[in-house]
């Protein structure tokens, strides 16, 4: 079974690339959220980390039906990098 370090920054990466203002592809917003929700149930992340990567797959979501402006950080705008 894999480490629960290795699944949290597996998750970390994905998310980021979820918020990447033009990834070459963009898997289900639905997959990401399971994903997310199971790493919490098998405790590899803690709530408040849960709570922060649904945060930022949802706004990363809702503006992408809005303006797509470039943030500072090289995100879409309402997207933030988690920080390690």
């Amino acid at each position: 079974m894999m480490k629960k370090k290795r699944i949290r920054e597996t998750l970390n990466s994905l998310v980021d690339f979820w918020c990447t203002e033009k990834p070459m592809y963009k898997v289900d917003l639905l997959w990401i959220r399971g994903q997310i929700s199971f790493a919490y149930l098998i405790e590899a992340i803690t709530l408040s980390e849960k709570e922060e990567m649904l945060q930022r797959v949802s706004e990363a979501k809702e503006h992408d039906y809005g303006e797509r402006g470039m943030g500072a950080n090289g995100t879409n705008g309402n997207c933030r990098k988690h920080d390690n």
